[in-house]
């Protein structure tokens, strides 16, 4: 019964997490970031009461080693100048969720099941919100979003270049571009409701994304719809050919529709997926002038040190780029742990990756995320990242492997 009742509480922490949101835009005095490391704090305990804490693979010795060096980062981090503050609110967004994984390693299938329904539920409710103020565009809402800087301008027509929903564009387009990739946990059910759900939850976190129009999280979903197809027609072969056929030429004429008929459409969301290239080069400096000014490294400067709290104290941080900001904050030694646990995922998933399409999906999407944004850091959209993390880890060990 305890069992039960703390698994559907860490099940409904995402659908918690919405619910600030909503409320903050009618209550500023929600401290959204406080409450929801509260709640955060309090699922994290349960996992430590259901001693879902497990160290029986190489990788979760690897991986409690890599969250006991970001907590003791943070030794160094105040040595190189930065005031406690800045490590311990990077403990509360970017540390506490690393202990995720282990929901996701003692989470069973139907566990599993409950905590990506409440995910994705949560993604699609923030995108859905963010939908109809897109489309309303009430007055309020317009001052809630230039107050929250998520638009330069207080007007309609800037509010309506990207729907930043309650949350700002980036982790909107982030965090449906998860709840995309967790959709294939539903479609690869045997029941045919769980893939009817798969296909609905599926079709709306492409919609919610696009109309983010936040091109890394577009790109991760055309690049995962891929994977799955791969999957699907070459792994598994779990589907007669004439299905991809069927997908393409379906894929052709909603495009050719939206050209003909949506010109601007077609050719705003083209331009986004075409900067791809020159957005790389526009942060290259920046993360070179970061790299260059580390003080040590082996070691890293300590969790927080160059992430957007570090701003008040020094000129050179990684606003934009969460694998450099992991490297410079982590160093050799810690960056080395963490790509050593997802190299063995991704080995070990080679001749099993039927059994992790959903988590391989996840993980690959926030590594190519994190190459132009902080996604890593952001407590609201970093806790799905590690449970995925801990799941492979756990299928992966439920094939004999270890």
């Amino acid at each position: 019964m305890i069992k039960r009742m703390i698994d559907n509480y860490i099940c409904l922490i995402y659908p918690v997490f919405t619910l600030i949101y909503f409320l903050y835009v009618f209550n500023d005095r929600i401290r959204t970031g406080v409450t929801m490391t509260f709640f955060l704090a309090v699922g994290i305990i349960g996992i430590f009461a259901l001693r879902y804490i497990r160290v029986s693979t190489t990788e979760d010795v690897v991986f409690g080693i890599y969250i006991l060096y970001n907590l003791i980062s943070g030794i160094w981090c105040v040595a190189y100048g930065m005031p406690v503050s800045v490590y311990a609110g990077e403990v509360s967004t970017t540390l506490l969720p690393m202990f995720l994984y282990y929901a996701g390693r003692g989470f069973g299938d139907e566990e599993a099941a409950r905590y990506y329904h409440g995910f994705i539920i949560a993604a699609l409710m923030m995108g859905g919100i963010g939908a109809v103020f897109y489309i309303w565009a009430p007055q309020f809402y317009i001052d809630f979003s230039y107050v929250n800087e998520f638009i330069s301008k207080a007007d309609v027509p800037t509010m309506r270049v990207r729907m930043n929903s309650i949350i700002g564009s980036g982790p909107m387009g982030c965090f449906v571009a998860y709840s995309m990739c967790a959709s294939a946990f539903f479609l690869r059910r045997k029941t045919r409701n769980d893939k009817i759900i798969g296909i609905i939850y599926m079709i709306l976190s492409i919609i919610f994304s696009f109309m983010a129009n936040q091109r890394s999280a577009m790109f991760c979903i055309i690049l995962m719809l891929v994977f799955f197809n791969f999957v699907d027609f070459t792994v598994d072969r779990s589907r007669p050919l004439k299905y991809l056929w069927m997908e393409i030429a379906a894929l052709a004429a909603l495009l050719a529709g939206i050209f003909i008929f949506a010109r601007e459409v077609f050719d705003k969301f083209w331009i986004r997926l075409a900067s791809i290239p020159s957005g790389f080069g526009e942060r290259a400096g920046f993360w070179v002038n970061v790299v260059n000014r580390t003080h040590n490294i082996w070691l890293g400067d300590g969790l927080g040190s160059r992430g957007h709290r570090a701003a008040e104290y020094q000129q050179y941080i990684v606003a934009d780029g969460g694998l450099v900001k992991l490297y410079v904050e982590m160093g050799l030694i810690g960056t080395s742990l963490i790509i050593f646990v997802v190299y063995l995922v991704y080995i070990k998933s080679i001749k099993n990756v039927s059994r992790t399409v959903p988590e391989i999906a996840i993980i690959t999407s926030a590594i190519l995320m994190s190459i132009g944004s902080n996604v890593l850091e952001m407590e609201l959209c970093a806790p799905i990242v590690y449970f995925a993390l801990g799941r492979a880890v756990r299928q992966l060990k439920g094939d004999g492997i270890t």
